[in-house]
């Protein structure tokens, strides 16, 4: 630790030890005394949970249980600690071997000049990168691997094209905003036994899917005289087990900053990452809420219950008027109250919602039109495969056997 962080955390020390160790982060900015800022506090990159460990006393105790909890307390930051040195090194060198990457730059287009002038918007979750589906695991109802993503991909470039063609001599569409959901790769430990459904490695999941969806932006690029991208993490990132990483150790995060350092010589695209769970962003007069979606409970299907109670619980806990909620993580597409919308999955129907839900739907991502002063208007869900039709063989038989 440098002199400089040394002398804040002193300052911050003597702060507690005249107030007392149990205040909140909101207590501490309302304190009228002298103290460390809480833009200086924020190069320690730690929690307010985490500072305030840092100059808790160690209080002598006979108790074998308080000495153990402070023990492992002290464990666990600087396991915290490394960890984040970990994800910054790794960020930092895929950056600097990205920067060396050519993509060539696309040519910008011109924008339409129209009365009306709307933006496009898209969600982008759900790609899973790396995942391998057999088809004869499920029926012949779908399959899914590397080529496929790639594939569907294409596909969905072709209709985001297609849309503003046909489009933008009545609309303008100069602006396309990208909203990343997350879940673009697949992970290797989310859950038990997931190595036998991967045809990618983690490492090839992350490098894989840049150079894919690197391209195809670009291609949007030539079309879109704007494009704005807007990125939260989705729960297959981790390299782990829940709990097991810090939380912002997430190949998710990874891609999305390499994606911006590919991007950074476009001229008219804007990367933003976000640093938490969910991003707020205003568009016109409104105000959107991005979330993956993981931590809304849900049972065999889609759990419309726990997304609107907790679309109603946004006002209070932002202290601001939250428009519209675009989520994702459930695979299958939906709107709440025109409110929230849920976005589907580029894989579409796999072993768990088949096999265990009896549950399947076509792979599609959301695209609507949003005007600045009246809102989300003309919204479509953009499918990315065309339906499959079981067919018997000379047996009388459907399904793949020996």
């Amino acid at each position: 630790m440098d002199e400089k962080k040394k002398e804040v955390l002193n300052q911050f020390r003597v702060v507690f030890e005249q107030v007392g160790y149990d205040i909140s982060a909101n207590e501490y900015d309302r304190l009228k005394i002298d103290k460390p800022s809480r833009h200086k506090l924020k190069a320690f990159d730690l929690s307010w949970a985490e500072m305030k460990s840092l100059v808790i006393p160690e209080v002598p105790s006979s108790d074998p249980t308080y000495q153990a909890l402070i023990s492992q307390n002290k464990a666990l930051t600087e396991r915290i600690a490394k960890e984040k040195d970990l994800t910054r090194a790794f960020v930092d060198n895929c950056l600097a071997s990205i920067g060396k990457r050519s993509f060539k730059p696309a040519k910008v287009p011109k924008k339409e000049k129209v009365k009306e002038n709307q933006q496009a918007h898209a969600l982008r979750s759900d790609a899973h990168v790396g995942e391998y589906l057999d088809p004869d695991w499920v029926q012949g109802l779908n399959r899914y691997d590397a080529d496929t993503y790639k594939k569907r991909v294409e596909r969905w470039t072709e209709k985001m094209i297609l849309f503003r063609e046909q489009d933008k001599a009545s609309l303008g569409l100069n602006k396309l905003i990208l909203h990343l959901l997350g879940d673009q790769v697949t992970g290797e430990n989310i859950f038990k036994g997931q190595r036998f459904y991967l045809d990618l490695h983690l490492t090839d999941q992350l490098f894989y899917s840049l150079e894919v969806e690197t391209n195809q932006i670009l291609a949007l690029a030539e079309v879109y005289p704007e494009i704005e991208i807007f990125c939260v993490l989705g729960n297959h990132g981790r390299p782990g087990m829940k709990g097991e990483n810090h939380h912002k150790t997430n190949f998710d995060y990874i891609f999305y900053r390499s994606l911006q350092k590919a991007l950074e010589p476009q001229k008219n695209i804007k990367v933003f990452v976000s640093e938490s769970p969910s991003m707020i962003a205003q568009h016109g007069n409104f105000v959107f809420l991005l979330n993956h979606g993981d931590n809304t409970r849900g049972w065999n299907g889609i759990p419309f219950y726990g997304l609107e109670r907790t679309f109603r619980r946004l006002p209070g806990l932002y202290n601001m008027v939250i428009n519209y909620e675009l989520t994702a993580h459930f695979h299958q597409p939906c709107n709440l109250s025109d409110k929230v919308l849920m976005n589907g999955s580029l894989v579409g129907g796999d072993d768990l919602s088949i096999n265990r839900m009896g549950l399947t739907n076509l792979p599609s991502q959301k695209l609507f039109y949003f005007d600045i002063i009246h809102g989300i208007n003309r919204e479509s869900n953009l499918y990315l495969a065309d339906p499959v039709q079981l067919k018997p063989d000379s047996n009388g038989i459907f399904t793949a056997y020996k």
